[in-house]
């Protein structure tokens, strides 16, 4: 991601993306270590089912999304660069954020 800049500033979206990028890097550093995101880590990130990894334009998740902030329930969502990820413990981290992964939704009842 490149930001043109013109002027002496200030540039608000720089401090977003350095925020963003600080929170990626302290999770990635996590996870380097080998400490996994818990349940609890994750109980507030969306949900992807039925994904799939896309490697162009850069490596990314395709899936029908559940609990994303701007996305519709139910809709596809292309996440945004994936950075890492593993379907054994069922999650992604992505420039973004966490995913929960699934391989389909989960069928809640009404009683």
């Amino acid at each position: 991601m490149s930001i043109l800049h013109r002027g002496a500033g200030p540039f608000p979206e720089l401090a977003r993306l350095a925020y963003k990028l600080g929170k990626l890097a302290e999770d990635l550093e996590r996870i380097s270590k080998g400490e996994h995101p818990s349940e609890s880590d994750l109980q507030n990130s969306p949900i992807l089912f039925e994904w799939s990894v896309y490697i162009a334009p850069v490596p990314h998740l395709v899936g029908i999304v559940h609990g994303h902030p701007y996305l519709p329930d139910g809709g596809i969502c292309h996440t945004s660069e994936l950075y890492t990820f593993d379907p054994v413990s069922g999650y992604a981290r992505t420039l973004s954020r966490f995913y929960r992964l699934s391989v389909r939704p989960e069928i809640e009842t009404v009683q």
